[in-house]
């Protein structure tokens, strides 16, 4: 009897090493930089997740980049996978462990590159080492001076956070503190979300509008959706939030939110400030994904037992 329950164990746990280990919740978005700048804020990229190697994405980009993190999100990580990035040639070197990763594998690179951009097209190519893995996309977020345009306050939002039925994780929200002035125009919000199913209907707030349902539907590529929008009327003066809720997807990963808010009329020196990267929460596998092994192992030993 121990040697069968043995058995049934070890074939249990096989699904769960080729999909990766768990990986905990991950990271509710945060502020990684914010400031003010004279100029504004690119946010680009793609493609779905393909299984290409090399995976080639192109940016054209205005000069003067002040500030810019460039995200590769990874489908099924584990121990001893990499990434390799190169920006117009030039290797950045290997990437060995993920800055953010959660649930079974979902994981995010990100890398400061502010000094590989050049002014016009820029060529970046992600070759990686990644047993049935594969990147989703690779996306730019760049900050850029131009003296001839209004004043721009600006936050960069970033994390994993595994948004789960599972889990029972059900939104994620980030709020972008900091006093805006009643003049302000020109507000853009991004968002970049993985792992997101069309007919699974998620919703995104701003400020407590409702922007989008499925937004997470691989309008961007498969697995993969990048949005811009326009929330010029919904900017409140102080602290604007963003929510992510889960509603009916069984799991979806909030990865970005970036905002930026022209101003009338300046409202002091232009800066960039670069807050401390977050850890990502929680290793333990959810309760009910245990729950749901024990039972189908414990399913599995009865029906042995009846055939002997």
């Amino acid at each position: 009897m121990k040697k069968i329950a043995l058995f049934i164990s070890i074939l249990l746990l096989v699904p769960l090493a080729s999909a990766g280990e768990w990986r905990g919740d991950g990271t509710p978005l945060y502020t990684i930089a914010e400031g003010r700048i004279h100029g504004g804020v690119y946010m680009g990229g793609g493609h779905g997740l393909t299984y290409e190697d090399p995976y080639v994405e192109y940016f054209d980009l205005p000069g003067n980049i002040e500030y810019a993190r460039l995200y590769v999100p990874v489908w099924n990580y584990n121990e001893g996978d990499w990434i390799e990035v190169s920006i117009n040639g030039k290797s950045l070197g290997r990437s060995s462990e993920p800055d953010y990763v959660a649930a079974w594998g979902i994981c995010d690179y990100v890398l400061n590159v502010t000094d590989e951009l050049s002014s016009g097209m820029n060529t970046v190519s992600v070759t990686y080492h990644n047993t049935n893995g594969a990147p989703y996309s690779i996306v730019l977020v760049a900050v850029y001076n131009d003296t001839t345009m209004p004043q721009t306050r600006f936050w960069i939002a970033e994390g994993n956070h595994a948004l789960s039925e599972r889990s029972k994780i059900d939104y994620d929200e980030v709020i972008f503190r900091g006093d805006i002035p009643k003049e302000a125009t020109n507000a853009t919000l991004w968002t970049m979300i993985i792992a997101g199913n069309e007919g699974e209907i998620d919703t995104l707030y701003f400020n407590s509008n409702l922007l989008g349902e499925d937004v997470g539907r691989r309008k961007s590529g498969a697995y993969f959706d990048l949005d811009s929008w326009d929330v010029t009327e919904f900017v409140g003066t102080a602290n604007n939030s963003v929510w992510f809720e889960r509603g009916g997807e069984i799991y979806i990963h909030p990865f970005n939110a970036v905002l930026s808010i022209e101003f009338m009329e300046d409202q002091g020196d232009d800066y960039i400030k670069i807050h401390p990267m977050a850890e990502s929460e929680g290793e333990d596998i959810p309760r009910a994904v245990i729950v749901v092994l024990v039972i189908s192992m414990l399913f599995l030993i009865y029906r042995v037992r009846r055939k002997k």
